[in-house]
Protein backbone atom coordinates (compact mmCIF):
# COMPACT_ATOMS: atom_id res chain seq x y z
CA UNK A 1 0.00 0.00 0.00
CA UNK A 2 1.31 3.14 -1.13
CA UNK A 3 2.43 5.41 2.33
CA UNK A 4 0.80 8.85 0.90
CA UNK A 5 -2.57 6.98 1.10
CA UNK A 6 -1.97 5.51 4.94
CA UNK A 7 -0.43 9.02 6.05
CA UNK A 8 -4.14 10.96 5.89
CA UNK A 9 -6.23 8.46 8.31
CA UNK A 10 -3.32 8.28 10.36
CA UNK A 11 -2.64 11.86 10.88
CA UNK A 12 -6.51 12.35 11.69
CA UNK A 13 -5.96 9.55 14.25
CA UNK A 14 -2.98 11.29 15.82
CA UNK A 15 -4.32 14.61 15.67
CA UNK A 16 -7.40 13.57 17.51
CA UNK A 17 -5.64 11.35 20.34
CA UNK A 18 -3.82 14.54 21.22
CA UNK A 19 -6.55 17.16 21.07
CA UNK A 20 -8.22 14.16 23.47
CA UNK A 21 -5.04 13.87 25.87
CA UNK A 22 -5.05 17.83 25.87
CA UNK A 23 -8.74 18.44 27.13
CA UNK A 24 -8.22 15.45 29.35
CA UNK A 25 -5.07 17.63 30.81
CA UNK A 26 -7.29 21.02 30.89
CA UNK A 27 -8.42 22.07 34.38
CA UNK A 28 -11.22 24.75 35.55
CA UNK A 29 -11.83 25.81 38.96
CA UNK A 30 -14.63 27.22 40.73
CA UNK A 31 -16.19 28.56 43.76
CA UNK A 32 -18.25 25.50 44.81
CA UNK A 33 -20.08 27.57 48.22
CA UNK A 34 -19.54 31.14 49.57
CA UNK A 35 -21.29 31.76 53.09
CA UNK A 36 -21.32 34.26 55.35
CA UNK A 37 -21.91 33.91 59.09
CA UNK A 38 -22.79 37.32 60.63
CA UNK A 39 -21.19 37.70 64.43
CA UNK A 40 -22.88 40.62 64.70
CA UNK A 41 -23.02 44.38 62.94
CA UNK A 42 -19.19 45.15 63.64
CA UNK A 43 -17.99 41.61 61.78
CA UNK A 44 -18.36 38.81 59.56
CA UNK A 45 -16.55 35.41 58.75
CA UNK A 46 -16.28 33.98 55.62
CA UNK A 47 -16.43 30.52 54.55
CA UNK A 48 -15.39 29.95 51.00
CA UNK A 49 -15.04 26.03 49.58
CA UNK A 50 -13.32 25.70 45.80
CA UNK A 51 -13.52 22.65 43.20
CA UNK A 52 -11.51 21.66 40.40
CA UNK A 53 -12.59 19.71 37.76
CA UNK A 54 -10.36 18.48 34.93
CA UNK A 55 -11.74 16.71 31.25
CA UNK A 56 -14.63 13.83 31.64
CA UNK A 57 -14.14 13.90 35.52
CA UNK A 58 -15.81 14.70 38.60
CA UNK A 59 -15.37 17.66 40.94
CA UNK A 60 -13.26 17.37 44.02
CA UNK A 61 -12.58 19.83 46.93
CA UNK A 62 -9.24 22.21 46.26
CA UNK A 63 -7.44 24.50 48.56
CA UNK A 64 -6.12 27.95 46.57
CA UNK A 65 -2.59 29.28 46.52
CA UNK A 66 -4.47 32.07 48.49
CA UNK A 67 -7.48 33.73 48.86
CA UNK A 68 -8.28 37.52 48.71
CA UNK A 69 -11.23 39.42 50.25
CA UNK A 70 -12.94 42.74 49.27
CA UNK A 71 -15.54 45.09 50.98
CA UNK A 72 -17.33 47.67 48.85
CA UNK A 73 -19.36 50.25 50.81
CA UNK A 74 -22.96 51.53 48.17
CA UNK A 75 -20.38 53.86 46.67
CA UNK A 76 -17.87 51.01 45.93
CA UNK A 77 -15.43 52.75 48.58
CA UNK A 78 -13.14 50.11 50.12
CA UNK A 79 -14.31 49.13 53.43
CA UNK A 80 -11.88 45.86 53.84
CA UNK A 81 -9.17 44.25 51.06
CA UNK A 82 -6.67 41.51 52.69
CA UNK A 83 -6.80 37.64 53.08
CA UNK A 84 -8.80 37.17 56.38
CA UNK A 85 -11.72 35.36 57.11
CA UNK A 86 -12.76 37.12 59.62
CA UNK A 87 -13.63 40.69 58.17
CA UNK A 88 -14.12 43.81 60.40
CA UNK A 89 -17.07 46.19 59.13
CA UNK A 90 -17.22 49.24 60.54
CA UNK A 91 -20.92 49.83 60.36
CA UNK A 92 -21.22 52.56 62.62
CA UNK A 93 -19.96 55.04 59.91
CA UNK A 94 -22.62 53.39 57.54
CA UNK A 95 -25.79 54.18 56.09
CA UNK A 96 -29.20 52.96 57.32
CA UNK A 97 -29.33 49.10 56.03
CA UNK A 98 -26.82 50.61 53.69
CA UNK A 99 -25.55 47.71 50.69
CA UNK A 100 -22.63 46.46 51.04
CA UNK A 101 -20.76 43.84 48.11
CA UNK A 102 -18.54 41.32 49.53
CA UNK A 103 -16.16 39.48 46.85
CA UNK A 104 -13.86 36.44 47.42
CA UNK A 105 -11.19 35.45 45.03
CA UNK A 106 -8.80 31.85 45.18
CA UNK A 107 -5.73 32.36 43.07
CA UNK A 108 -4.27 29.04 41.37
CA UNK A 109 -0.95 29.99 40.19
CA UNK A 110 -1.51 33.09 37.69
CA UNK A 111 -5.57 31.89 37.58
CA UNK A 112 -8.05 33.38 40.23
CA UNK A 113 -11.79 32.46 40.49
CA UNK A 114 -14.02 34.86 42.09
CA UNK A 115 -17.52 34.83 43.43
CA UNK A 116 -19.65 37.52 45.43
CA UNK A 117 -22.58 38.61 48.09
CA UNK A 118 -24.43 40.85 48.78
CA UNK A 119 -25.49 41.90 52.69
CA UNK A 120 -26.56 44.80 54.28
CA UNK A 121 -25.46 47.74 57.55
CA UNK A 122 -27.62 47.58 60.20
CA UNK A 123 -30.61 49.37 60.39
CA UNK A 124 -29.97 52.90 62.33
CA UNK A 125 -32.17 56.19 63.00
CA UNK A 126 -32.00 59.61 63.87
CA UNK A 127 -33.44 60.69 67.19
CA UNK A 128 -33.55 64.61 68.22
CA UNK A 129 -34.74 66.49 70.61
CA UNK A 130 -35.16 69.95 69.31
CA UNK A 131 -34.76 73.10 71.31
CA UNK A 132 -35.93 76.00 69.58
CA UNK A 133 -35.28 79.78 70.77
CA UNK A 134 -37.93 81.97 68.19
CA UNK A 135 -37.86 85.01 67.96
CA UNK A 136 -34.43 85.20 68.61
CA UNK A 137 -32.68 88.36 70.51
CA UNK A 138 -35.78 90.15 69.82
CA UNK A 139 -36.26 89.69 66.71
CA UNK A 140 -38.66 87.49 64.54
CA UNK A 141 -36.19 87.50 61.65
CA UNK A 142 -33.52 85.51 63.39
CA UNK A 143 -33.81 81.82 65.01
CA UNK A 144 -31.69 80.40 67.17
CA UNK A 145 -32.32 75.74 67.32
CA UNK A 146 -30.30 73.07 68.91
CA UNK A 147 -31.43 69.42 68.01
CA UNK A 148 -29.86 67.16 70.88
CA UNK A 149 -29.38 64.48 68.27
CA UNK A 150 -28.93 60.58 69.02
CA UNK A 151 -27.97 58.00 66.88
CA UNK A 152 -29.04 54.47 67.27
CA UNK A 153 -28.83 51.59 65.31
CA UNK A 154 -31.13 47.97 65.91
CA UNK A 155 -29.56 45.85 67.80
CA UNK A 156 -28.31 42.42 66.65
CA UNK A 157 -30.33 40.30 68.77
CA UNK A 158 -33.36 42.72 67.39
CA UNK A 159 -33.53 43.64 70.93
CA UNK A 160 -34.34 47.77 71.11
CA UNK A 161 -31.71 50.26 70.01
CA UNK A 162 -28.38 51.39 71.34
CA UNK A 163 -26.66 54.30 70.63
CA UNK A 164 -24.10 55.65 68.59
CA UNK A 165 -21.54 58.34 68.01
CA UNK A 166 -23.09 61.28 66.37
CA UNK A 167 -20.11 61.67 63.50
CA UNK A 168 -22.47 62.57 60.36
CA UNK A 169 -23.11 66.33 59.23
CA UNK A 170 -26.94 66.68 59.35
CA UNK A 171 -28.36 67.56 56.28
CA UNK A 172 -32.18 68.46 56.42
CA UNK A 173 -34.35 71.14 57.03
CA UNK A 174 -36.85 72.89 59.19
CA UNK A 175 -40.59 73.73 58.02
CA UNK A 176 -41.60 76.87 59.51
CA UNK A 177 -44.95 77.58 59.11
CA UNK A 178 -48.38 79.28 61.03
CA UNK A 179 -51.35 78.26 61.97
CA UNK A 180 -53.45 81.05 60.60
CA UNK A 181 -51.70 80.50 56.94
CA UNK A 182 -50.61 76.92 56.41
CA UNK A 183 -49.31 78.07 52.72
CA UNK A 184 -47.00 80.81 54.20
CA UNK A 185 -44.04 78.28 54.87
CA UNK A 186 -40.23 78.65 55.62
CA UNK A 187 -38.11 76.06 54.27
CA UNK A 188 -35.29 76.61 56.81
CA UNK A 189 -32.08 74.50 55.80
CA UNK A 190 -30.09 72.88 58.48
CA UNK A 191 -26.40 71.99 58.01
CA UNK A 192 -25.30 71.42 61.39
CA UNK A 193 -27.00 70.18 64.90
CA UNK A 194 -26.79 73.64 66.62
CA UNK A 195 -27.05 77.19 64.51
CA UNK A 196 -28.40 80.14 63.90
CA UNK A 197 -30.32 81.48 61.29
CA UNK A 198 -31.20 84.81 59.46
CA UNK A 199 -34.45 84.33 58.46
CA UNK A 200 -34.38 87.42 56.70
CA UNK A 201 -31.92 85.49 53.71
CA UNK A 202 -34.85 83.23 52.67
CA UNK A 203 -36.52 84.29 49.70
CA UNK A 204 -40.00 83.52 51.52
CA UNK A 205 -39.69 85.36 54.43
CA UNK A 206 -41.92 88.77 53.69
CA UNK A 207 -44.75 86.88 53.19
CA UNK A 208 -44.24 84.68 56.46
CA UNK A 209 -43.41 87.86 58.43
CA UNK A 210 -46.23 89.86 56.80
CA UNK A 211 -48.85 86.84 58.72
CA UNK A 212 -47.50 87.27 61.81
CA UNK A 213 -47.95 91.10 61.45
CA UNK A 214 -51.53 90.77 60.30
CA UNK A 215 -52.12 88.30 63.58
CA UNK A 216 -49.90 90.97 65.57
CA UNK A 217 -51.77 94.09 64.34
CA UNK A 218 -55.22 92.40 64.89
CA UNK A 219 -54.04 92.14 68.60
CA UNK A 220 -54.47 87.98 68.17
CA UNK A 221 -51.70 85.46 69.16
CA UNK A 222 -49.74 83.66 66.48
CA UNK A 223 -49.33 79.82 66.55
CA UNK A 224 -45.87 79.13 64.39
CA UNK A 225 -45.20 75.65 64.08
CA UNK A 226 -41.73 73.64 63.46
CA UNK A 227 -41.28 70.90 61.66
CA UNK A 228 -37.67 68.92 61.97
CA UNK A 229 -36.56 66.90 58.90
CA UNK A 230 -33.39 65.18 58.24
CA UNK A 231 -31.94 61.36 58.68
CA UNK A 232 -29.16 58.91 56.97
CA UNK A 233 -30.29 59.30 53.13
CA UNK A 234 -33.59 60.66 52.37
CA UNK A 235 -35.31 63.26 54.87
CA UNK A 236 -37.61 62.50 57.19
CA UNK A 237 -39.73 64.09 59.86
CA UNK A 238 -37.56 63.75 62.60
CA UNK A 239 -39.78 65.83 65.65
CA UNK A 240 -42.40 68.73 65.61
CA UNK A 241 -42.93 71.25 68.14
CA UNK A 242 -45.45 74.37 68.02
CA UNK A 243 -44.61 78.10 69.84
CA UNK A 244 -47.72 80.59 70.58
CA UNK A 245 -46.26 84.18 70.41
CA UNK A 246 -47.73 86.93 71.02
CA UNK A 247 -47.78 91.17 70.85
CA UNK A 248 -47.02 93.03 73.85
CA UNK A 249 -49.73 94.64 75.34
CA UNK A 250 -50.20 98.20 75.59
CA UNK A 251 -50.09 97.87 78.97
CA UNK A 252 -46.66 96.19 78.86
CA UNK A 253 -45.50 98.72 76.43
CA UNK A 254 -46.66 101.68 78.84
CA UNK A 255 -44.55 99.77 81.25
CA UNK A 256 -41.70 99.29 79.24
CA UNK A 257 -41.92 103.24 78.64
CA UNK A 258 -41.71 104.02 82.44
CA UNK A 259 -38.59 101.66 82.77
CA UNK A 260 -36.69 103.04 80.04
CA UNK A 261 -37.72 107.04 81.29
CA UNK A 262 -36.53 105.97 84.46
CA UNK A 263 -33.17 104.69 83.17
CA UNK A 264 -32.57 107.55 80.73
CA UNK A 265 -33.13 110.38 83.60
CA UNK A 266 -31.21 108.71 85.93
CA UNK A 267 -28.19 108.70 83.60
CA UNK A 268 -29.03 112.57 82.55
CA UNK A 269 -29.39 113.92 86.53
CA UNK A 270 -25.93 112.31 87.12
CA UNK A 271 -24.28 113.86 84.51
CA UNK A 272 -26.10 117.29 85.53
CA UNK A 273 -26.13 117.64 88.62
CA UNK A 274 -22.79 115.00 89.15
CA UNK A 275 -24.42 112.80 91.59
CA UNK A 276 -27.56 111.10 91.05
CA UNK A 277 -30.69 112.28 93.46
CA UNK A 278 -33.84 111.25 93.13
CA UNK A 279 -36.20 112.87 89.95
CA UNK A 280 -39.84 113.07 89.84
CA UNK A 281 -41.07 111.78 86.17
CA UNK A 282 -44.05 112.22 84.30
CA UNK A 283 -44.55 110.75 80.69
CA UNK A 284 -46.54 113.07 78.93
CA UNK A 285 -47.34 111.26 75.77
CA UNK A 286 -45.18 108.61 74.20
CA UNK A 287 -45.38 106.00 70.46
CA UNK A 288 -44.37 102.76 69.55
CA UNK A 289 -43.09 102.99 65.59
CA UNK A 290 -43.36 98.84 64.74
CA UNK A 291 -41.28 99.64 61.54
CA UNK A 292 -38.38 101.07 63.03
CA UNK A 293 -39.00 99.31 66.37
CA UNK A 294 -38.37 102.41 68.53
CA UNK A 295 -39.93 104.06 71.36
CA UNK A 296 -40.21 107.71 71.62
CA UNK A 297 -41.24 109.38 74.79
CA UNK A 298 -42.09 113.21 75.88
CA UNK A 299 -41.21 113.38 79.73
CA UNK A 300 -41.02 115.94 82.08
CA UNK A 301 -38.48 115.73 85.05
CA UNK A 302 -37.72 117.89 88.46
CA UNK A 303 -35.45 116.66 91.44
CA UNK A 304 -33.92 119.16 93.90
CA UNK A 305 -30.20 118.70 94.69
CA UNK A 306 -29.01 118.69 97.89
CA UNK A 307 -32.47 118.89 100.11
CA UNK A 308 -35.97 120.25 99.84
CA UNK A 309 -35.15 123.55 100.90
CA UNK A 310 -32.30 123.53 97.60
CA UNK A 311 -34.02 124.99 94.36
CA UNK A 312 -35.30 122.29 92.14
CA UNK A 313 -34.12 121.79 88.63
CA UNK A 314 -36.44 120.86 85.64
CA UNK A 315 -36.64 119.98 82.12
CA UNK A 316 -39.29 118.91 79.81
CA UNK A 317 -37.12 116.69 77.09
CA UNK A 318 -38.01 114.07 74.25
CA UNK A 319 -36.65 110.93 74.99
CA UNK A 320 -36.08 107.95 71.99
CA UNK A 321 -34.63 104.44 72.54
CA UNK A 322 -35.25 101.36 70.78
CA UNK A 323 -37.09 98.42 72.16
CA UNK A 324 -34.13 96.62 73.31
CA UNK A 325 -32.91 99.71 75.22
CA UNK A 326 -29.98 100.46 72.45
CA UNK A 327 -29.41 103.41 70.69
CA UNK A 328 -31.01 105.96 73.41
CA UNK A 329 -30.73 109.56 73.20
CA UNK A 330 -32.59 112.41 75.25
CA UNK A 331 -33.18 115.84 72.86
CA UNK A 332 -33.66 118.95 75.07
CA UNK A 333 -36.77 120.72 74.61
CA UNK A 334 -37.38 123.28 77.76
CA UNK A 335 -36.46 123.96 81.25
CA UNK A 336 -35.88 126.09 84.40
CA UNK A 337 -32.34 128.43 84.36
CA UNK A 338 -30.81 126.11 86.95
CA UNK A 339 -31.26 122.88 84.65
CA UNK A 340 -30.98 125.10 81.31
CA UNK A 341 -27.26 126.09 83.11
CA UNK A 342 -26.69 123.04 84.02
CA UNK A 343 -27.48 121.34 80.56
CA UNK A 344 -24.99 124.16 78.75
CA UNK A 345 -22.27 123.27 81.15
CA UNK A 346 -22.57 119.67 81.19
CA UNK A 347 -23.68 118.84 77.06
CA UNK A 348 -23.37 121.91 75.16
CA UNK A 349 -25.72 121.04 72.43
CA UNK A 350 -29.20 119.51 71.86
CA UNK A 351 -28.84 116.27 71.86
CA UNK A 352 -27.58 113.83 74.19
CA UNK A 353 -26.24 110.33 73.67
CA UNK A 354 -26.79 107.99 76.78
CA UNK A 355 -25.61 104.62 77.02
CA UNK A 356 -27.56 101.20 76.77
CA UNK A 357 -30.34 101.41 78.94
CA UNK A 358 -31.23 97.48 80.43
CA UNK A 359 -34.44 96.82 79.18
CA UNK A 360 -37.05 95.23 81.89
CA UNK A 361 -37.60 91.16 82.19
CA UNK A 362 -40.10 89.81 79.92
CA UNK A 363 -42.09 87.11 82.06
CA UNK A 364 -41.80 84.03 79.52
CA UNK A 365 -43.52 81.13 79.93
CA UNK A 366 -43.64 77.41 78.38
CA UNK A 367 -47.26 78.40 76.95
CA UNK A 368 -46.36 81.65 75.47
CA UNK A 369 -43.09 83.86 74.04
CA UNK A 370 -43.83 87.24 74.20
CA UNK A 371 -42.65 89.31 70.72
CA UNK A 372 -40.60 92.17 71.51
CA UNK A 373 -40.12 93.25 67.36
CA UNK A 374 -42.06 92.41 64.97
Amino acid sequence: MPLKKVAGPVGVLLLAAFLVGGCQLRESYRVAQLLVHRQGWDSVRVDVQFQKRRWLSSAEPVVPDSIQVLLLNAQYDTLYLGNATAIPIPDARLGDRERLLLEVCGWFGRRSVCDQLGLNASPKRVVVAPEIVYPYQGTTARLYYRLHPRLERRRYDDEGWEPLPVRRVLQGYLLMGTEADPRSRLRVPLQAWEGVVELASLPDFPDFRYTLQQQFRAGRPAVVTFEVYGGMEQPELLASLSKRLRPKTEAERKEEVAHFVSEALRQVVELLSGRPYPVWLRVESWSFNPLTLQYVAEVSARWREGGWFRPSCELFGVLTVNEDGTGATFRWVSGNRRAEERWRQQVGQEILHLSDLPPPEIPKTEEETVVSGW
